[in-house]
């Protein structure tokens, strides 16, 4: 068995002087309830104020986790560039791309924190003008030589676009790293065309909340990360994310409840090259209960209207007012 090769700079620990305290990003108020601490340093909690779950202390520059070595990355995921692997998200980017060309079947697309650029890569395969926007120059490079995608290096904040440029913006698993998402927002807000569209999806905080009482509160399990705290800094439910798209001036005309990542354990065995498909026999129970959980979800957001504790992760698709 290979030893696991991180393509990122995550430790396995941060001393007090790697983190800092922050207020809440949606309300910006300090008071919070404590809920739990991760890697020693790292610490989940709730705003007292508006419920927004958040770390703090958080790392410092969270981004900087995926600022890692480029030929790692590029090992990691070498079996999908030579088209031998699908990816193991290109189911769940389908089922974001097709709510998207129900609402906007063309245009001009940013997919923000584009990563390698596979789910940017998938849009562009479905008819969309794509465009990238990525601060990790190993990632936004790959993106460019490996996958061929128009992408920039730089923080969207900080990017050239033209404002009332793009039809489509897209951050699905970008925004719980981010720590000022008002002002990212507001960017898009900029960019977007008067009638575009953007989806985010996130992991869902409920979701996270119920593993924390199953692993923590029924197992008694210390040492195991729930909420990845290392990179996720901000934990939303439907509401706090909607909450947040409504203070930006946005209005939400889409919450969903979004499919399991289906993450394989492979890695467990062949090392880094974790993406690509696990045997059956290996992980049937995990995919089994993430499918159960997602089932389960779609009855409690059909029954209570909302996206619930059983829902892995949630999407909401806004337009600008």
């Amino acid at each position: 068995m290979s030893e696991y090769i991180r393509g990122g700079l995550q430790k396995s620990s941060y001393a007090s002087h790697e983190v800092m305290q922050w207020p809440c990003p949606l309300c910006e108020k300090s008071e919070t309830k404590f809920i739990d601490r991760e890697r020693e340093s790292l610490e989940i909690c709730k705003c007292k104020s508006c419920n927004l779950i958040r770390v703090s202390p958080r790392v410092k520059e969270p981004e900087k986790v995926y600022w890692g070595d480029a030929s790692h990355y590029v090992n990691e995921s070498r079996l999908i560039f030579e088209g031998k692997k699908k990816h193991h998200r290109d189911s769940t980017y389908a089922h974001d791309l097709n709510l998207l060309k129900k609402i906007k079947p063309e245009g001009k697309f940013l997919d923000v924190g584009c990563n390698m650029g596979f789910f940017l890569k998938k849009a562009v395969e479905y008819g969309y003008e794509g465009y990238g926007v990525d601060p990790s120059e190993s990632l936004s490079n790959i993106a460019r030589e490996k996958n061929g995608l128009n992408v920039e290096t730089a923080f969207l904040e900080n990017s050239s676009f033209q404002n009332n440029f793009f039809d489509i913006v897209t951050m699905t698993d970008v925004f719980e790293h981010i720590v000022n998402p008002k002002q990212i927002l507001s960017r898009v807000k900029e960019i977007l065309k008067p009638d575009g569209v953007v989806l985010i999806k996130v992991p869902n905080a409920r979701f996270n909340l119920l593993k924390w009482f199953v692993i923590r509160k029924l197992f008694k399990k210390s040492s195991y990360d729930i909420f990845d705290s290392y990179e996720h800094v901000v934990h939303y439910t439907d509401e706090t994310l909607s909450k947040v798209l409504k203070q930006c001036g946005f209005q939400v005309l889409k919450i969903y409840v979004a499919p399991p990542i289906q993450l394989p354990n492979w890695h467990k065995f062949v090392g880094h090259y974790y993406q690509y498909e696990t045997p059956w026999y290996m992980d049937f129970r995990k995919k089994l209960g993430r499918n159960l959980c997602y089932g389960l979800s779609k009855i409690e957001k059909a029954v209570f209207g909302r996206c619930g504790y059983f829902a892995p992760n949630i999407g909401v698709i806004a337009k600008s007012l």
